[in-house]
């Protein structure tokens, strides 16, 4: 790195970092999520065989809903799809 660039990294405000969405992604499902994902045996077992950025895609979709309700709407989705052996949207194989 440049000089400049340590210099102005040396002078961040560590109260400015980590503070958006990018850096706080969800990593997991809420335990009360998984339990409901895991009840259902065959959708979660396809869920879990799926490629870990399709699983991140996915988590973070459910859980980055601000309302509750529509957290539990994604969830019930990706349980149905997931129940079925498909991929959601866009990121179904061609």
């Amino acid at each position: 790195m440049h000089p400049a660039g340590l210099e102005a990294y040396a002078r961040r405000d560590p109260k400015r970092t980590g503070i958006y969405s990018f850096e706080n992604r969800p990593l997991e499902l809420d335990p009360e999520y998984e339990k409901t994902f895991r009840q259902n045996k065959a959708a979660w077992k396809f869920f879990q065989e799926q490629p870990a950025g399709y699983r991140r895609l996915l988590i973070f979709r459910t859980m980055s809903a601000k309302k509750e309700e529509t957290r539990l709407r994604r969830l019930k989705q990706l349980i149905e799809c997931s129940a079925k052996g498909e991929r959601m949207g866009i990121l179904k194989k061609s």
